[in-house]
């Protein structure tokens, strides 16, 4: 199965024009200023949320109090561990200060020993799926365990994955929360193989050893409060609801959206719009999901700070209207009933395609 972009696509001269106008009109308002008040404000925040969660978990513990009343502060830490994640994300696209070195300090302070998870292995995935959204054999993101996203995809898969896979739509509510651990076991292989260039990773044992911290001590540290039964409870309620923050997220940008064929020649603005989906801002989302719901302007202009992406939602709208380009927006909860009705066709179908994006009526080759 597979949902795909017509092979033609405008020519590199109508592609650039597009992405050179919209571009001129962000950097006209200053959009992409950067702004390292909002993140260093931002991160003192949450960093005084999560010691308070510690500081009551603690509380609970020493007064004899049942293991149970720390769950939901063990919930929090785990939404705090994804606030952070959300920051490293942001500052690999050097969205928080002018300086490189400077994002990448930060960058590797906030993801290992903060989010628990390798900035190195994060940036160099992460930066392949922004240069090739949802195109077959290229975007990592579309290659991942147990979930299959083409039929032919599935059909590959060992037997055992495909149990899962079949059932995928469905289970898919689950799978989102084990994304803590499959970032976990990315991590510590990246940190352990070489790239494709033959070398490892640069910088991994200062990443190994504050990956090592971040992991360690929290688990120990209930362990040691409430015992190993219920203290590993309480660690399992902390990762489960970081890797569901970080997951649903991520998950509802893409999925679901037109593949583009291996070989396609599509223009930047156009992969970068047509590939990805808006969730409905608010700003309770705004917040929750670091910014991600703003999906097409954070494809459009990676580097641009997370406030000014609802200003560059305006624009991008007014401009894909006046040029006839489809912009896709969902509610949250009407995107995850889209990402799931596609996994599920996928994880049920034969070799027959069941499942036409509705998008991809509108698409239109244009010379």
């Amino acid at each position: 199965m597979s949902i795909t972009l017509p092979r033609r696509s405008p020519s590199r001269t109508t592609g650039a024009t597009l992405y050179s106008e919209i571009l001129g009109k962000v950097k006209d308002e200053g959009l992409l200023a950067k702004n390292p008040a909002f993140y260093i404000k931002r991160f003192v925040i949450i960093s005084l949320g999560a010691a308070a969660m510690w500081a009551l978990v603690v509380t609970i513990a020493a007064t004899g109090l049942s293991w149970a009343i720390a769950i939901p502060a063990t919930v929090l830490l785990g939404v705090a561990a994804a606030q952070y994640g959300f920051i490293a994300h942001e500052t690999s696209h050097r969205q928080v200060f002018l300086s490189n070195k400077r994002n990448d300090f930060y960058g590797k302070i906030t993801a290992n020993l903060f989010a628990g998870l390798s900035y190195g292995f994060w940036m160099k995935k992460h930066n392949q799926h922004h240069r090739t959204p949802n195109q077959i054999h290229k975007d990592p993101d579309i290659h991942i365990r147990v979930l299959a996203f083409r039929t032919e995809d599935m059909e590959a898969k060992p037997a055992p994955e495909r149990i899962i896979t079949k059932n995928q739509g469905w289970l898919f509510p689950i799978l989102l929360t084990l994304t803590s651990f499959d970032l976990l076991l990315d991590s510590f292989a990246a940190i352990f193989s070489k790239g494709k260039n033959g070398k490892p990773l640069k910088g991994r044992f200062g990443e190994f050893t504050m990956m090592v911290f971040r992991q360690g001590v929290p688990i120990a540290a209930l362990m040691l409060l409430f015992g190993p039964i219920f203290g590993g409870i309480l660690w399992m309620a902390f990762m489960l609801t970081f890797g569901l923050f970080m997951g649903g997220a991520f998950a509802p940008n893409h999925k679901g959206m037109p593949l583009i064929p291996e070989d396609s020649k599509i223009s930047f603005f156009e992969r970068q719009v047509l590939t990805s989906r808006n969730i409905r801002p608010s700003w309770l989302k705004d917040n929750l999901m670091g910014g991600l719901n703003y999906q097409v302007e954070h494809h459009l202009f990676p580097s641009m700070p997370r406030p000014s992406l609802a200003r560059a939602r305006e624009i991008v709208i007014e401009f894909c209207k006046e040029k006839n380009i489809p912009y896709t927006e969902k509610g949250l909860f009407q995107s995850y009933g889209l990402v799931i009705s596609y996994l599920n066709k996928v994880g049920l179908s034969s070799n027959t395609d069941p499942f036409v994006c509705p998008m991809v009526a509108q698409l239109r080759p244009r010379s």
